[in-house]
């Protein structure tokens, strides 16, 4: 029984076994990395593909410089994405590294950002920069004015039905510095039963969103349907909140009427 044993071990630690072992493996990784070069030709493919699309033409000639270390981290980055609206934005901040006459690699930035993105949080992003209002400052800057969305709202521009995850993935852009504006802003607030998200999107968050819709140009005329001025914006709240008081008060005068009788 011993020697049977021995013998049995032995066999499974013969040079021929060892060779066929070898063998195997050698091929499980040349078929794994075959697999995964497919995949990730596939996607640049299909990315340069939606970057074609939107790239502007000079008598039918695509003219346009792209800085080395931009180009490579595109490829390197947006190769390993297949889902369909993060490869939009990466083939829009491809199109908005280009330039006519000058290579920069400020879309840098963005690369680092956008390759820590998941479709979930790319969705909520989205929906934030395009529904949020934009505020335009005597000096230019932009900012987004406040965006708070009910869970369920969430739950369907997300396409995530489980709040835990949802809740990470908010957190996580929070840490990103894409959502909230100012301490404690941005995501779910524990003690809100009915889990009203702060989505606010920040400048850096808009400042991404329109180089990977491919423009390169002044903010605000990317946002012209949908921007106002910081004094157009301060008299709006000054008007709600003066309608906000004589609501109430006409609701306390009503209160103590009835009181009254």
């Amino acid at each position: 029984m011993e020697g049977a044993i021995r013998g049995e071990s032995g066999a499974q630690n013969s040079p021929l076994k060892q060779t066929i072992q070898v063998k195997e493996e050698k091929e499980f990784g040349k078929l794994l990395g075959d697999n995964v070069r497919s995949f990730r030709l596939n996607n640049i493919i299909r990315i340069l593909s939606k970057a074609e699309g939107k790239f502007e033409f000079n008598q039918e000639k695509l003219q346009f410089k792209v800085h080395p270390r931009i180009a490579l981290s595109i490829i390197e980055n947006g190769s390993l994405i297949d889902n369909d609206e993060l490869q939009e934005m990466w083939a829009g901040l491809f199109v908005s590294s280009c330039a006519i006459n000058e290579q920069s690699d400020e879309n840098l930035i963005f690369v680092d950002l956008l390759k820590q993105l998941t479709s979930c949080e790319a969705k909520i992003i989205k929906y934030a920069c395009e529904n949020a209002k934009k505020i335009l400052y005597e000096n230019g800057l932009i900012i987004g004015d406040d965006l708070n969305i009910e869970c369920k709202d969430l739950i369907n521009i997300s396409g995530v039905k489980e709040i835990h995850i949802l809740d990470r993935d908010l957190d996580h852009l929070r840490s990103l510095e894409l959502i909230g504006f100012g301490f404690g802003g941005g995501g779910f607030n524990a003690s809100d039963n009915n889990l009203t998200a702060d989505i606010t999107p920040t400048p850096l968050a808009l400042y991404m969103y329109v180089k990977t819709e491919g423009y390169n140009f002044d903010p605000k005329f990317f946002w012209k349907s949908n921007i106002v001025s910081i004094q157009e914006h301060t008299a709006f709240k000054e008007a709600k909140q003066k309608e906000e008081a004589l609501k109430q008060r006409l609701e306390k005068e009503k209160s103590n009427s009835v009181r009254n009788q």
